[in-house]
C-alpha cells in the first residue's frame, strides 16, 4: 500500500509551495540491461560474457547490466550512463564482442527459435531498464500515482515486441494486462480521490504480483521504481527521463484527481486515468507501441513530445527471418556505439 503523506492537512497552496521547494531536483538512478554478440553478430559465448562488468547483475548468461550512481540532474545522469557505458562496451571488444540494445533476446525475434539442449523452445528472456527515484517523502504519493499513470509511456524506446499466444511481449516486458493483473493506484492522499470509482478503493494484495507491477516502492518507501522499460540508447533514455521527471516536477504543483476522461494536465489539477483506462492504453501501448494514435493524444496531455520519439526508434518487426538477425544485432551494435561517440567497429 503506499504510505500516507505527510502533507494530506496542509492547505493546498502550502502544500504546493513545499513541494515545489522540494521537487526542484529528483535524484534518479538507472540500471539498463544489454545482449552481448559475438563478431558474427549472434549471442556470444556465456564465458565471453562473465567477465564482462555487470555481467554478475543480470538472470541471463548472455546480458549485462549497466548502472549509474545517484545522479541530481538528466546532465549528470546522462553522463554517468555513458562513461560507464563505454568501459563496458571497450571491455566488450577486447574479447571481439559487442552490446545490443533490445528488449527481446535475439534469438528469440526469429521465425522458429532453436530449441534448448534438452530439445525445449528457449525460456522467455528480456532485456529492459529500471528507473530509480529519490522524491521527497512530501511528494512521493504523487510521484508513485504520476508514474503509475505514465507506465505506457514505455513505447517511447520501444525496440522489440512478440506475441506467444496469449502472451503479450513488447519492449522486453511482460503484458501486464494479458500476462498478469494491471497493477492498481495507491491512493494516499484524500484530495487526490475526489472522482475515483469504488473499484479504484480496493488495495492491492502484496506478493508475487507487485514484482510484476511497472512502479514499485523500494527501502521502505524511500524511492519509487518505475520498471520494465525497454534497452535503448543513452541519447533515448535520458530524454525520456528527463520528460518524466518533468512532468512528476509539474504534478506535484497540481492537485491529482481520478477519472476516465480529460487525462492530462489542466491547469492546478492533473486529472490521471482509472484502473480501467490505464489498462486500456497500456494494452494499446503493447499491441500497436508508439504508432498507436490513442497512446500518442494520451501522452501528450502530459506534455511528453511524441514525434521525436517516433522518429528516432527503431522497432523490430517481429517475427524476424533468422538468415538477417546477425545483421540486425550489428546495426544495432553499431547505433549503440555511435550514440557513445566510438570509432566504428570493421
Amino acid at each position: 500500500m503506499i504510505k500516507e503523506t505527510t502533507h494530506r492537512q496542509q492547505p493546498n497552496r502550502e502544500r504546493a509551495q513545499q513541494q515545489v521547494d522540494v521537487m526542484d531536483s529528483l535524484t534518479t538512478t538507472v540500471r539498463t540491461d544489454y545482449w552481448v554478440v559475438d563478431e558474427h553478430g549472434r549471442l556470444a559465448d556465456p564465458d565471453r560474457v562473465a567477465g564482462l562488468p555487470g555481467a554478475d547483475r543480470t538472470d541471463s548468461p548472455y546480458s549485462v547490466a549497466v548502472e549509474t550512481p545517484p545522479c541530481e540532474t538528466c546532465g549528470e545522469l546522462r553522463r554517468a550512463l555513458v562513461d560507464r557505458l563505454r568501459s563496458t562496451v571497450a571491455a566488450a571488444h577486447d574479447r571481439n564482442c559487442r552490446l545490443v540494445a533490445l528488449g527481446m533476446r535475439p534469438d528469440l525475434l526469429v521465425d522458429e527459435p532453436s530449441p534448448s539442449a534438452a530439445g525445449e523452445p528457449p525460456p522467455i528472456a528480456t532485456a529492459g531498464t529500471r528507473v530509480v527515484f529519490e522524491p521527497p517523502a512530501a511528494a512521493a504519493a504523487d510521484c508513485y500515482n504520476t508514474l503509475s499513470a505514465l507506465d505506457p509511456a514505455f513505447v517511447l524506446i520501444n525496440t522489440a515486441s512478440r506475441v506467444d499466444g496469449d502472451q503479450h511481449y513488447a519492449c522486453g516486458r511482460p503484458s501486464l494486462i494479458h500476462g498478469g493483473p494491471a497493477g492498481r493506484y495507491r491512493i494516499a492522499d484524500e484530495a487526490a480521490t475526489d472522482n475515483r470509482s469504488a473499484a479504484d478503493d480496493e488495495p492491492t494484495a502484496g506478493g508475487a504480483d507487485d514484482d510484476r507491477q511497472p512502479v514499485a516502492w523500494l527501502d521502505g518507501g524511500s524511492k519509487i521504481e518505475w520498471r520494465s522499460l525497454d534497452a535503448t540508447t543513452p541519447t533515448l533514455l535520458v530524454d525520456m527521463v528527463a520528460d518524466v521527471t518533468e512532468v512528476l516536477q509539474q504534478a506535484v504543483r497540481c492537485r491529482l484527481r481520478i477519472a476516465s476522461f480529460g487525462n492530462g494536465f489542466h491547469g492546478d489539477r492533473l486529472v490521471l486515468p482509472t484502473n480501467e483506462w490505464r489498462a486500456i492504453y497500456t494494452d494499446a501501448a503493447i499491441q500497436k507501441g508508439v504508432s498507436s494514435l490513442l497512446v500518442r493524444a494520451y501522452l501528450e496531455r502530459f506534455g511528453i513530445e511524441t514525434g521525436w520519439y517516433r522518429a528516432a526508434i527503431q522497432p523490430v518487426d517481429a517475427p524476424v527471418p533468422a538468415a538477417e538477425l546477425p545483421a540486425l544485432c550489428r546495426e544495432r551494435a553499431a547505433g549503440l556505439e555511435a550514440d557513445l561517440g566510438l570509432p566504428a567497429v570493421a
